[in-house]
């Protein structure tokens, strides 16, 4: 007999243990992989915790290009929450500009 795991639902407070936690649907922050993070902060995850998150994004910004400072490309971001940072590539990061 095979085992599906369900699909991830929210993230949950650092040091849950609850049953959702423990089958998968939920995860708790301290397990939360850099994808899980920007899921969140796009509202693809739900957020079962009190936490605030500090967000940090890079842009790479080229001073001889024509346009204005809006057309700048983030390149990556950081994401902190209590003594916890997670590293989003670029791609993460443009997702969680965008759903700002």
């Amino acid at each position: 007999m095979s085992y599906d795991r369900p699909r991830l639902l929210a993230i949950d407070p650092w040091d849950c243990g609850c049953t959702e936690c423990l089958t998968g649907e939920y995860k708790p922050l301290r397990m939360a992989s850099a994808s899980d993070i920007a899921a969140l902060l796009c509202g693809e995850l739900a957020g079962n915790t009190s936490a605030t998150f500090q967000v940090e994004i890079r842009y790479e910004v080229r001073p001889d290009s024509d346009g204005p400072l809006s057309k700048a490309a983030p390149t990556a971001a950081t994401v902190s929450c209590d003594d916890r940072t997670w590293t989003l590539d670029r791609y993460a990061a443009r997702a969680v500009l965008g759903s700002l």
